[in-house]
């Protein structure tokens, strides 16, 4: 079963009351528990130990989580591990665009870039090293990817979107496709093992799993090295991308305002 597979429309009605729902993961954990649901879009799920009985906290989508899902959250408290593996952990994956308050819509995907075509990465990617399993759309990003430690960010997965974004500054031709393919891979990875809450109930992505899985890539550590030696014209390739950005903005403000002024030229006129 797939993680869309779990998906469920928050426009029907609830599977689960706090109470039944409570009583339920009680029952099957074998201990006494205290549930509160919550609308916290930081922590979707907590768990503490109280005198006596477990504390869990659960945003509001368990409510809406099929019976599968609380039987494997159950059995996970039951053997005080972390509460969020893998069933759970799909479940809280797959509807975290439920925690937003407004929707997002997808953007316009644009693959096909001047030197590289990351539809064709990702299908490579995907059959060597997934089986050809994933299904999540990839696109040129915009070139907003900001600094990190001197760096810069080359990809993002977007959890929500369920969408990968590649900065455009690796779409050079002094760029080996081995690299982007190393980054391409670094996101799907990202897609595939989904993030696991910590003690604190924060979602943590970089897990040892993650870290273990991107080292199998075969060209992982070339793919490091080619990086540092290569940060310092990428960054210069990134601030001229910004520049033509803020240059391309400036010029359409331009164009419309004199667009307004010249449908209403009775405007500029002083009374």
């Amino acid at each position: 079963m797939t993680a869309r597979q779990l998906e469920l429309a928050f426009d029907d009605a609830p599977l689960w009351e706090t109470r039944t729902l409570e009583s339920a993961l009680a029952r099957e954990a074998g201990r006494p528990l205290r549930l509160v649901i919550t609308e916290n879009r930081s922590v979707l799920l907590s768990v503490r130990r109280e005198t006596g009985q477990m504390a869990l906290r659960l945003h509001r989508m368990f409510l809406h989580a099929p019976l599968q899902v609380v039987l494997a959250l159950a059995r996970n408290i039951r053997r005080r591990g972390r509460a969020a593996d893998g069933e759970v952990r799909r479940f809280m994956n797959a509807n975290l665009h439920r925690v937003r308050r407004t929707p997002r819509r997808m953007p316009a995907l644009v693959s096909s870039g001047r030197v590289f075509d990351l539809q064709a990465v990702y299908a490579d990617i995907n059959a060597r090293f997934f089986g050809g399993r994933l299904h999540v759309p990839i696109t040129w990003g915009r070139g907003v990817g900001r600094a990190r430690r001197g760096g810069l960010t080359f990809g993002s997965y977007d959890p929500v979107l369920t969408l990968i974004r590649i900065h455009p500054v690796l779409d050079r031709p002094s760029v080996p496709r081995f690299f982007v393919e190393s980054v391409v891979y670094h996101e799907m990875l990202h897609h595939h093992l989904g993030g696991v809450p910590d003690r604190a109930g924060r979602t943590v992505y970089h897990t040892r799993a993650f870290r273990e899985a991107e080292a199998r890539f075969p060209r992982y550590r070339e793919a490091l090295d080619w990086e540092k030696q290569n940060l310092p014209e990428l960054l210069r390739a990134s601030h001229a991308i910004d520049r033509e950005r803020r240059a391309a903005r400036l010029a359409a403000r331009a164009v419309a305002t004199a667009a307004r002024q010249s449908a209403h030229p009775a405007s500029r006129t002083r009374h």
